[in-house]
């Protein structure tokens, strides 16, 4: 867990800029990233309602071990990750995570997020065939629910 935490403290310490469209994917040490663009249309956990906070923002990490997350950015620089391991796919151009943990990082502690317990799934499209949406649901250990929805502007993940 040490390591994802550095991770998220290294996703938060990197400045906004343009993406470079060119590169697809990036390896960050064992792990695969892809960012898509587009429209937050939902993030609810628990009682709060962050949608209108997301930046249209959202990396998508795969690791050797089949564990992936998705992170939604918000304009305040906390992140918001849904991550659990990767399950077979219902079709050949979508995909299901089952969510094992909600991961909510903390405005001004980059290196401690919260780490809550979770029962869930995401599920997604292809990215590569124009728009595509990324819905996680499910419960969180205190009982509270979690609900989020991106949707991509169909351009290439980046």
């Amino acid at each position: 867990m040490r390591g994802f935490g550095l991770l998220l403290a290294a996703i938060a310490a990197v400045p906004a800029r343009p993406v470079n469209l060119a590169h697809a994917q990036t390896t960050i040490g064992d792990a695969t990233a892809m960012g898509l663009t587009g429209s937050c249309d939902k993030l609810i956990l628990g009682k709060q309602k962050l949608a209108d906070s997301c930046s249209g923002k959202l990396l998508n990490m795969s690791y050797p071990d089949g564990r992936v997350g998705f992170y939604f950015i918000l304009d305040d620089g906390r992140i918001v990750t849904f991550s659990g391991m990767d399950a077979p796919n219902p079709t050949p151009d979508t995909d299901v995570v089952k969510v094992d943990k909600v991961i909510m990082g903390v405005k001004g502690k980059p290196k401690d997020p919260e780490v809550v317990a979770a029962t869930g799934t995401c599920t997604y499209g292809n990215p590569y065939k124009g728009e595509s949406t990324v819905s996680c649901d499910g419960t969180m250990s205190n009982g509270q629910r979690f609900s989020a929805r991106f949707t991509s502007d169909g351009k290439p993940p980046t």
